[in-house]
C-alpha cells in the first residue's frame, strides 16, 4: 500500500473549554453525576468528574460523547468547543473501522456533526469518520 503525504489545516478541540461546557450542559439539565454513572454502568463517578475538570484535559470517549449528547438533548457540535485550526501533515492511506467504536456511534457523528467537529474529533481520538 502506498502512502501520500498531504498538509492542511484542521480544527482542534479546546479540551478545557469543552470540559467546562460538559459541566454546564449537565447542570442546565439538572442531571446528577451519579445518574450518568448509573446509566453508563460505571463503578465510580470519578471519570465523569474528570471529564468536567478543565485542568485534567480528559474528554469522554466517543460512545460516551454520543450518550451525553442524547442525554443533554444537544448535538455533538453543541458539546465540543473548537479552537483555531492547526496545520498538520498526514500520510493518507486506506481507512479502517476504529477498534472498539460502535458503527452506530460513527453513524450518529457522521449525520449529526459539522465538518469542523468531525475533523476535531478525528484528531483528538485518532480515527476517521
Amino acid at each position: 500500500m502506498q502512502y501520500q503525504t498531504s498538509s492542511f489545516s484542521i480544527p482542534v478541540i479546546d479540551v478545557e473549554a469543552t470540559s467546562q461546557n460538559l459541566k454546564r450542559l449537565r447542570k442546565a439539565r439538572s442531571i446528577k453525576v451519579s445518574e450518568i454513572q448509573k446509566s453508563l454502568n460505571m463503578t465510580y463517578p470519578q471519570a465523569i468528574y474528570n471529564w468536567e475538570n478543565p485542568n485534567l484535559k480528559n474528554l469522554p470517549n466517543i460512545d460516551h460523547l454520543v450518550f451525553l449528547a442524547k442525554l443533554y438533548k444537544v448535538s455533538i457540535d453543541d458539546m465540543i468547543v473548537i479552537r483555531k485550526e492547526e496545520s498538520t501533515a498526514i500520510a493518507v492511506h486506506e481507512s479502517t473501522l476504529p477498534y472498539g467504536i460502535a458503527q452506530e456511534t460513527l453513524d450518529f457523528i457522521a449525520s449529526c456533526s459539522s465538518h469542523e467537529t468531525k475533523l476535531a474529533l478525528e484528531k483528538y481520538y485518532g480515527f476517521s469518520i
